[in-house]
């Protein structure tokens, strides 16, 4: 579970067990000017997040800028994705 650290809180409370929640932001900021990257042949959600977040674990918020089912990873070459700021 190391790997997650930086986007789980523990939540504890004296009436019920401990359990971990996401501390991962639900809303994404929608820009005036969208910046827009066209995806390559092998291309994965994750890489994508590295190369402009400088971390794999943002592969979420392009996912959810861009109404991507869960569990999408990989993209097909030639899509368009709407990459937010954060």
């Amino acid at each position: 579970m190391n790997r997650y650290i930086d986007t789980l809180k523990k939540i504890e409370s004296p009436d019920s067990p401990a359990y971990y929640a996401s501390s991962i932001p639900v809303s994404i900021p929608t820009e005036t000017v969208p910046f827009y990257y066209e995806a390559k042949d092998g291309d994965r959600l994750d890489t994508i997040s590295n190369l402009f977040y400088k971390t794999p674990n943002n592969w979420w918020v392009i996912a959810k800028a861009n109404n991507l089912a869960t569990g999408t990873i990989t993209i097909p070459a030639g899509t368009l994705l709407r990459i937010p700021n954060l």
